[in-house]
């Protein structure tokens, strides 16, 4: 309060010397310091109404800093008009009660403006270009590598966490304008065009223990490309990047952490970014289950759904070793969730039945599969009773006890499939849409579509690492193969969207198809990945040995199938009308289980094949 006498009492002062300089009032020096004290009064008088002194400077925000301008208008008018009551005139010009109002206001907001920036430790940026003491000092140093908006963000949360494991010490953003400027008093080294030189500026070419954090995706970033990642990544630099709000535990959300960089991050293109909020709205306080928790997209849907607040958490699967895993790392990561761990074979009808009986989930999503495409070529009666009858037992069952929405996880092979599992997912897409146009019930159907995800268990990436690390060869079925690819979090969060825009389907039946960009070339990949794992000096010693396909493997997958018409498409998503002919009920499911324990796996194969060519309208 003793501030704010001062600065009015100097305001008062100032504008009146700015207005009226070497003049007095006509009540000489009296008159001019009354009137002084008099504004200095209404300034803290003013205060009190507008509650100004109960917001700590600390913490000031831009409507305090409102309320200071409102709180010396009213003191300059109030002067004004206490002149004017009490001398019939004003003390003096306009201009000096334009002046001293400025002046009041500048000063009251500049003292609370370096009082929180102190507390911030900033008050040395607001005054200098550069910060005169490290902000962690005694830590190894950190680069940061960004857009100036990502960058910006991850200095505001570091500057102030003193657990914090790195001092930045300069930034590289993917832009040229403000190189040899500063953010938060963090000097800009360069264009991530030129980031190797920078990074040999700063270390000068020896061995460092300098870490390269990337806020931003690397591939995403104007001249980075996995070849440059690959020469950093065998100098043993620290390359690090931001967790994604999936990989967050609840007391990660109180801290801030890094993560290294994975392959799957360079591998893909740059993610589609879409908002949370909608799905914290859509999955705070429900309960969801997911079968096949223990599997990769299993698993990311239990990490995603806990992350966004679901009360509580079913997980469902067969394999105990997985089911154990995600079980652990949801109690250690989320305590606040209630879950359930549940051994279940989907293709018990009763069982699950029971669990979803006991349960009463809102939300089931329905990854549990059998997706190994050359195991089920040998094995189609597994497929069927896993696939389809196993989906089957889930949809029912949700029907049958009011679950809100059920959601099938489907695959690109199940478009003009093949194989065995893509031809079983199309059948039980099939089920799924039948399901959804009867009219019994208050359960939501639907179905989304994605392909390949990069890092699941038995794809391409581990495969391809594992062989390169044995020093090859890395072993590609045909030299034209393609894939669409996305990363695991990627993929189930645009799963998440799409369970919401199927809420608001009705019981029309609906395909929710990932926009999963361009196809990627398996050459390529192996290629990428070669150049990015192969020790220093030995990309060219590992050969790419070409094997030929595999059994109900195809040269290329596509993501909408002949019939299927596109309604809409959005960022990252497509919904798709499936074909009219695409119903497949419980009698099929029964007649066509009841034949694979009776007939050959050639006979089943080709009555499988019979189904799909009816639903397909073939």
């Amino acid at each position: 309060m003793l501030i704010d006498v001062l600065i009015a009492l100097g305001a008062f002062a100032g504008g009146w010397f700015l207005a009226s300089p070497g003049s007095m009032p006509s009540g000489g020096i009296g008159a001019w310091l009354v009137n002084g004290l008099v504004f200095a009064v209404l300034i803290i008088i003013a205060q009190l109404p507008a509650r100004v002194y109960r917001h700590s400077w600390r913490y000031v925000s831009p409507p305090d800093l409102l309320r200071i301008v409102q709180v010396a208008l009213f003191a300059t008018l109030g002067l004004a008009a206490i002149n004017y009551l009490i001398f019939r005139q004003a003390m003096g010009s306009g201009e000096f009660y334009g002046f001293a109002w400025m002046l009041a206001t500048g000063g009251m907001m500049l003292v609370r403006s370096a009082v929180r920036a102190a507390r911030e430790q900033r008050l040395a940026e607001l005054l200098l270009p550069f910060p005169v003491k490290p902000i962690h000092a005694g830590k190894p140093g950190m680069i940061l590598i960004g857009t100036p908006s990502d960058v910006e963000a991850t200095l505001r949360e570091v500057i102030d966490r003193a657990d914090f494991g790195y001092e930045p010490i300069g930034i590289v953003l993917d832009e040229d304008s403000l190189s040899g400027q500063g953010i938060r008093g963090v000097r800009v080294l360069g264009s991530t065009k030129v980031l190797e030189a920078i990074v040999d500026a700063q270390t000068d070419g020896a061995e460092s223990d300098i870490a390269l954090v990337f806020t931003a995706p690397p591939t995403s970033l104007k001249g980075i490309d996995s070849a440059a990642i690959a020469r950093l990544r065998k100098r043993d630099f620290r390359i690090l990047t931001l967790p994604r709000t999936a990989e967050l535990s609840e007391s990660d959300h109180r801290r801030f952490r890094l993560r290294k960089l994975k392959l799957e991050d360079l591998l893909s293109r740059p993610p589609v970014t879409l908002p949370l909020e909608p799905l914290r709205t859509g999955f705070r306080g429900r309960r969801v289950m997911v079968t096949g928790a223990g599997g990769t997209i299993g698993a990311e849907l239990c990490r995603q759904a806990a992350a966004l607040g679901c009360s509580e958490l079913v997980m469902l699967d067969l394999a105990e070793t997985p089911l154990f895993n995600i079980d652990r790392q949801i109690s250690e990561r989320f305590t606040s969730v209630k879950r359930r761990a549940l051994l279940r074979d989907i293709r018990d009808g009763q069982a699950i039945r029971e669990v979803i009986e006991a349960t009463r989930p809102q939300v089931i999503f329905h990854a549990a599969a059998l997706k190994h495409v050359s195991l089920m070529e040998d094995h189609p009666r597994q497929a069927v009773e896993t696939n389809i009858l196993g989906t089957a037992n889930v949809a029912r069952a949700a029907r049958e006890f009011g679950v809100g929405q059920m959601v099938l996880i489907s695959t690109d092979k199940a478009v003009g499939p093949v194989n065995v599992m893509g031809a079983a997912k199309r059948l039980a897409e099939a089920f799924v849409h039948a399901m959804a146009e009867e009219a019994e019930g208050a359960t939501r159907f639907g179905v989304v579509r994605f392909g390949n995800v990069l890092g699941s268990n038995g794809s391409v990436v581990p495969i391809f690492r594992s062989q390169i690390e044995a020093g090859g060869p890395v072993t590609v079925t045909h030299p034209d193969m393609e894939r669409y690819f996305m990363t695991v979090p990627e993929a189930v969060q645009l799963v998440l969207h799409a369970t919401l825009e199927a809420a608001k389907n009705g019981g029309d039946p609906a395909v929710y198809v990932l926009d999963m960009g361009e196809p990627v070339k398996i050459m390529d990949m192996a290629e990428r990945l070669i150049e990015l794992c192969a020790p220093a000096g030995t990309e060219s010693d590992i050969e790419i040995e070409i094997t030929g396909l595999r059994p109900g493997e195809k040269i290329r997958e596509s993501l909408i199938d002949t019939g299927e018409q596109l309604i809409f498409a959005t960022d990252g998503l497509q919904k798709v009308r499936p074909n009219p002919s695409s119903r497949f009920v419980w009698p099929d499911i029964e007649s066509l289980v009841d034949y694979s324990r009776t007939h050959s796996a050639v006979e089943l194969f080709d009555r499988i094949r019979s189904d799909v060519g009816r639903i397909r309208g073939d």
